[in-house]
């Protein structure tokens, strides 16, 4: 393999590390990477020497920053789309890319693309430098970039980034109702996708002196998607095998194509979509084997003791006036008002239907109208994000946990709160000593919000492991360790065995003793007894009781909406 054959495979291993950014790591499938590419050759052929005559040193940055905003607005436009919806947009958008380039001749070159002198020259005045970049520098140059892009990589997926796009990729809901910034991480994540797909093909340009519509095709981008999910998960050195398997399918085709009589450009196209379909279902496989995947340990530090009861605030409150909601034009919640105080469990009860779950996401921001006031004062939320940020949390009615990721991690994603933000990232990143200290206070917030709810001894298991009981309760955890002072659980005992109700009597009651406000929907009337400080009952959308459980039992309207009359 000649100097200038593995120069090239490093670039294209280059633009692979940056899709595995988005694809395996933040589950974007994005099936679009030969765009940025495109942009990063086409720009340094435009604007570097031969084009406009822009110094090799200003023209590549130019063509990496022009490429990383097309995919910050790739995010703006797309990354509100699920999946399929998701990778159908950003191929037609490939597709689109190189219909541009062909239909363009005076400005791209036409289908012969543009050619440029090699080899370039990057000359530094200042420094009084003429560096040439031969095949062999190149090949350094690429071979240091992979090496720096690894070295993130493997950083960002052991930081809190990491969590944030591992839970984003299992589960976008989930996500963001811990406060995870998810459209926030998608435009980050496209754009520094964009951005080395952009280095790509900067470097392949300056390499080979030649830039065309079929170097940047997109089945480019097909193949580029084939490399990354070979491995079947996020692991840096998955690229590397895609990018090797890849590398080897044009001599490979042109054998086959020879021996069969068929011409090798369609034949390296069907090969690449059947190598898609055999990745693809080999993750799936993986998937199913039980065991798969084995979360590693992650040691927590021993949290001290709850701080007096007595001592804590008991101002906290969340209202909401004159609720409603509906679906499909069906009146789900009419004109409903309701005040949780903090140092009670407040139950919502009522039939199927009754609209207790939609008041539940009323009060989380995430549904209908009202005038909600935490601590009395007016708060609108523009996302589920914001009420998170304002202490308030709901649990879903399904518990779900996060694969691959450990109790302990999942606490702890929950627990970074404002600590999301880039600078704690970039912190992490270049591993300063004020990252230790972010990552000590969180792991000790997550400690206390395991140990508040019982589940200390299960923080380092596989999650899949975990009871239907267990999983609720390290829903509640979550929650906690989010900081909330308000938490809507959405019947936290379906499922448990009486030991787990027993356990999660003891926490709702200590987490209210704590100056916590929580409203629990559930049907079970005799748990509701036992936890409840007051009951509110629904029905058919309206206040039908309210007060102490016993009173509410005893009501007539109760028995008959609720109950049943016998």
């Amino acid at each position: 393999m000649s100097v200038i054959s593995m120069a090239q495979a490093l670039w294209l291993l280059l633009a692979a590390l940056g899709l595995a950014l988005s694809v395996s790591y933040g589950g974007l499938p994005l099936l679009g990477q030969s765009v940025f590419v495109a942009v990063g050759g086409y720009g340094v052929a435009l604007l570097g020497p031969g084009g406009t005559g822009l110094p090799l040193g200003l023209a590549a940055p130019i063509a990496v920053l022009l490429a990383a905003a097309l995919g910050y607005l790739t995010a703006l436009s797309f990354s509100r789309l699920d999946g399929a919806y998701f990778a159908l947009a950003t191929w037609t958008l490939a597709w689109l890319a190189q219909r541009v380039l062909v239909a363009f001749p005076d400005a791209f070159g036409g289908s012969e693309g543009l050619t440029r002198p090699v080899p370039m020259h990057l000359v530094s005045r200042t420094l009084g430098a003429d560096l040439v970049l031969t095949g062999t520098v190149n090949l350094c140059l690429a071979a240091g970039l992979c090496v720096v892009v690894v070295l993130a990589l493997v950083r960002i997926g052991n930081g809190p980034a990491g969590l944030d796009l591992a839970a984003l990729r299992e589960s976008p809901e989930l996500a963001a109702s811990l406060g995870v910034p998810t459209t926030s991480r998608r435009r980050m994540v496209l754009a520094a996708t964009a951005a080395l797909g952009a280095a790509s093909g900067v470097g392949s340009t300056v390499l080979l002196g030649v830039i065309s519509p079929s170097d940047v095709s997109p089945l480019l981008s097909l193949q580029l998607f084939v490399a990354v999910i070979l491995a079947g998960s996020a692991h840096w050195w998955g690229p590397v095998l895609g990018v090797a398997l890849i590398s080897a399918l044009p001599p490979a085709t042109a054998v086959i194509a020879d021996l069969v009589g068929f011409h090798a450009a369609p034949l390296q196209g069907v090969l690449t979509a059947a190598l898609m379909v055999g990745a693809i279902g080999g993750r799936e496989l993986l998937r199913r084997r039980p065991g798969v995947p084995q979360p590693r340990a992650w040691a927590l530090p021993i949290a001290g003791p709850r701080s007096d009861p007595a001592t804590q605030e008991r101002s906290v409150s969340l209202e909401v006036a004159h609720a409603h909601a509906s679906y499909a034009g069906v009146l789900a919640l009419d004109d409903v008002s309701l005040l949780l105080r903090g140092g009670q469990v407040g139950a919502l009860v009522g039939p199927n239907g009754s609209g207790k779950s939609t008041l539940l996401k009323v009060l989380a921001g995430e549904a209908g109208t009202g005038e909600v006031r935490i601590d009395g004062k007016p708060h609108r939320a523009r996302s589920v994000q914001d009420r998170v940020r304002a202490g308030v949390v709901r649990t879903s009615q399904r518990a779900t946990v996060l694969a691959g990721i450990t109790p302990a991690q999942q606490v702890a994603l929950a627990a970074r709160g404002a600590g999301r933000s880039r600078q704690v990232v970039a912190r992490h990143l270049f591993a300063t000593p004020r990252s230790r200290l972010d990552e000590d206070q969180v792991r000790a917030t997550a400690a206390a919000a395991l140990r508040d709810t019982g589940l200390t001894h299960l923080g380092d298991i596989d999650p899949i492991r975990l009871s239907v009981g267990e999983r609720q309760l390290l829903q509640i955890a979550r929650a906690v360790a989010t900081g909330a002072s308000v938490l809507l659980l959405d019947e936290p005992a379906a499922g448990m065995t009486p030991g787990e109700r027993d356990t999660l009597r003891s926490v709702l009651r200590g987490l209210a003793a704590s100056g916590s406000a929580i409203l629990v929907v559930e049907h079970d009337m005799l748990f509701v007894g036992s936890v409840a400080d007051w009951v509110t009952v629904l029905d058919a959308g309206r206040i039908i009781a309210a007060g102490k459980p016993g009173s509410v039992q005893a009501d007539p309207a109760v028995r008959e909406a609720f109950l049943g009359t016998a």
